[in-house]
């Protein structure tokens, strides 16, 4: 018999509680190669590398290979590289095929890879399958659809195919993953209930795969639901690039839930919502957040800029109607998320400025993600037209994925292609954004400021982007000695990741050995501080609009409802001003006037932080989208007692 293993390496998240991915793309591969009849009979199993091994210990457990194949992305592709020179050292004679999205359809990894032996474009079960049995009958790999490989005459590309499939067997079901689901690692799970992108984004290689999108058979699905909460995996990630698309995703979620009710599994069921049936999946959503599946509901943009959204080919709903869903979605206590590329051409530092504050302004006060553009190789933004024609420039960055242990070395380090500048995008305006960002992100969105924001635009008439570029400004100021000292770490980590030093998520001092998003170093190194920042910002406040009592209030106000670590049990909150009720009816749409009225309100809150550490996974990491870090409630309830977090 003829061992075939798979390699996917994946990131390994957390610290104590350590968790990681089950090789969900490599598994799907294997379960369709070995429900092969031939393929069966011939081969077996190997078994799996699904984290960064040290390499030479990873080859050296393999025996006797007779195909190792890689999946691979921007994760793990200089570690595939390395693994296979070792296991081309070690077993000679293994024949080793590439494939994954970071496969760029071309002859790239050959060129970087001399010891790829194959390499496979687009989907990989088909192809697999037949290049494997091509091997065993020892026949010319030329009619194989989607594959590369050296010639006698140089490099060989076979026709491309996209494959309308649906009745590959799942990699949960057949058995293929029962060697390594035996209790000892804490797993994560991919759920696929269908393939394909409607919609092609130039920054996104989903599209340009083309094909319909076609959906797996529903008791696959459900199948597959019961099979991971038999195992116990608490995080699902939905891979569907539109969950709800279908009506019959409705049926999934309700399964989902009901799995959950009588297994206690899954714990958490995280989906990309499809952006063009709103009223549809606010209903899967409102059904997810009543049991506690899924951390908020995306209202995704990308972009705010026409110019920046006619480039990528993008459409997204008018603001008009996202403020009507925010509104909704509040009155129901559905926590949202809506996100944004940073570095899209046509987007210019004052669009994106003015854009995150639009989103402020139309409701999005509790989470906006923020993501650097970085070039996939198959995307038609990553082609070269596209780069020459909007005047890309990139730099090679690490790759660290946030909440992974920042000082855990490995042998060899992953890279980005991101994007840090275009024909109207500067560096430096770059490098503005990133630090302006964190500053809503940490501010705004997690908490720090919001109260306050919130009071400065409805009750004193300033719009957010006013406020927050002043904000900025005197942050900037090195006279503003506690601001600027956080001000001036991100901005750092911005410029040495613009100079491709440092990447998205770097470690802090106090912070742990994980490493950490530059919006939640922002917020953390805030808070160690915030008395004396809240300090400068109250004098920057009355400067701009004059000292009066409401604005006194409110940063006493914002003061006791931000938590803080150490702080347990009922916590009282008194003042003068109904800010709970004036806040709320932000919140819900409604134009409340502020009134003087004295409010006191009881929390209770259950999470006992002693060390920021402790707070930052708690309340940062995990809690963030209900806005864990505040004590605060969707609904005004005066002088009751009810829980924290919204």
């Amino acid at each position: 018999m003829k061992n075939i293993y798979f390699v996917q390496a994946n990131n390994v998240y957390g610290n104590d509680k350590r968790s990681v991915y089950i090789p969900y793309a490599s598994g799907c591969i294997a379960a369709h190669a070995f429900a092969d009849g031939k393929i069966k009979s011939e081969c077996c199993l190997g078994g799996f590398v699904f984290t960064h091994e040290p390499i030479k210990q990873a080859a050296a457990r393999m025996e006797n290979p007779f195909i190792v194949a890689f999946s691979c992305s921007v994760w793990n592709y200089e570690y595939n590289k390395a693994l296979a020179k070792e296991i081309k050292k070690v077993h000679p004679s293994a024949v080793i095929i590439f494939g994954g999205h970071n496969i760029r359809r071309d002859f790239g990894t050959l060129e970087e890879c001399p010891e790829a032996d194959y390499i496979i474009y687009r989907e990989g079960e088909e192809p697999f399958r037949k290049l494997v049995r091509c091997l065993l009958d020892g026949e010319e790999p030329e009619a194989v659809e989607n594959i590369a490989f050296r010639g006698e005459n140089g490099y060989v590309k076979t026709e491309e195919k996209s494959y309308c499939l649906t009745d590959y067997p799942s990699p949960y079901l057949s058995g293929i993953f029962d060697g390594i689901a035996d209790g000892k690692t804490n797993f994560s799970a991919i759920l696929e209930t269908n393939r394909g992108c409607p919609f092609k984004c130039a920054f996104c290689d989903w599209g340009s795969l083309g094909g319909r999108v076609r959906t797996f058979p529903m008791e696959r699905v459900k199948a597959e639901i019961d099979w991971i909460a038999s195992h116990g995996i608490e995080y699902v990630y939905c891979a569907d690039g539109n969950f709800g698309i279908f009506d019959r995703d409705e049926e999934i979620a309700e399964y989902i839930i009901s799995s959950k009710l009588s297994t206690g599994y899954p714990k958490s069921f995280r989906v990309c919502f499809t952006k063009n049936r709103t009223e549809f999946v606010k209903n899967i959503c409102k059904r997810f957040n009543e049991h506690g599946l899924d951390k908020a509901q995306t209202l995704s943009f990308q972009s705010l800029s026409p110019d920046a959204l006619e480039n990528i080919g993008r459409k997204n709903i008018s603001l008009e109607h996202f403020r009507e869903l925010m509104n909704e979605y509040n009155r129901c206590g559905i926590s949202t998320s809506s996100e944004l590329i940073l570095g899209l051409p046509g987007e210019t530092k004052e669009s994106f400025v003015g854009g995150i504050c639009d989103l402020l302004e139309y409701g999005q006060h509790k989470a906006i993600q923020v993501y650097t553009c970085d070039l996939l190789p198959n995307s038609e933004m990553g082609s070269p037209e596209f780069v020459e024609k909007h005047g890309i420039k990139t730099v090679r960055t690490p790759f660290y994925q946030a909440h992974c242990n920042a000082f855990e070395k490995h042998e060899i380090n992953e890279y980005n292609t991101t994007v840090i500048r275009t024909d109207t995008l500067s560096v430096e305006d770059w490098i503005y954004c990133v630090v302006f960002a964190c500053i809503i992100q940490a501010f705004h969105n997690i908490g720090f400021f919001r109260a306050v924001a919130m009071y400065l635009r409805n009750a004193k008439g300033a719009d957010y982007k006013d406020i927050y570029s002043a904000v900025a400004e005197f942050s900037a100021n090195p006279e503003n000695k506690a601001c600027n000292a956080v001000y001036s770490l991100v901005k750092e980590l911005a410029t040495g990741m613009s100079q491709g030093r440092n990447a998205w998520a770097a470690a802090c001092d106090s912070l742990g050995d994980i490493s950490w998003q530059f919006d939640e170093i922002y917020f953390l190194k805030s808070l160690e501080n915030a008395d004396e920042i809240y300090d400068e910002l109250e004098k920057m406040v009355c400067e701009g609009f004059g000292e009066d009592e409401e604005i006194r209030a409110v940063f006493d106000f914002q003061r006791k409802i931000l938590k803080r670590p150490g702080e347990a049990g009922k916590i009282r909150i008194e003042s003068d001003y109904d800010f709970y009720g004036f806040l709320n009816g932000i919140y819900e749409g409604k134009e409340l006037p502020l009134k003087k009225k004295k409010t006191v309100i009881t929390v209770e809150d259950k999470n006992n932080c002693t060390s920021l550490y402790d707070y930052a996974c708690s309340v940062v990491w995990y809690g963030r989208n209900q806005a864990a870090a505040l004590y605060i409630s969707d609904c005004y309830m005066p002088e009751k007692q009810h829980q924290g977090g919204f």
